[in-house]
């Protein structure tokens, strides 16, 4: 062989030999997305939006409220909302929870 052959399989021989003790790093980051939720609330015609407001230190975000007259579940339905339940100095949240729709006895 001549020596540009010999050193070009060298070279190739190394870059084999160093992949295979090459050790894979893996890092893995879970990212908690909040979704926008739909969910169907008894038919009402008086419904209004309560702006997001904080509750007993937590964070509640929109939410939509329906009133009734005469039901026995309650008076009132909230619909499912995000609700902040961790949060930093600054005001950013940390962890959102979902928080399904319920019926209320006592309009909130």
């Amino acid at each position: 062989m001549s020596r540009l052959s010999l050193l070009l399989v060298s070279i190739l021989s190394l870059f084999i030999y160093t992949g295979a003790f090459a050790e894979d790093t893996t890092t893995t980051t879970t990212v908690v997305e909040k979704h926008t939720i739909v969910s169907p609330a008894p038919k009402s015609a008086k419904c209004t939006t309560v702006n997001g407001h904080w509750e007993d230190n937590i964070w509640v975000d929109a939410q939509t409220v329906c009133t009734y007259e005469n039901r026995a579940e309650g008076v009132a339905w909230i619909q499912d909302y995000w609700a902040c339940t961790v949060f930093t100095s600054d005001g950013s949240c940390t962890n959102w929870e979902y928080r399904p729709g319920h019926w209320v006895k006592t309009l909130p």
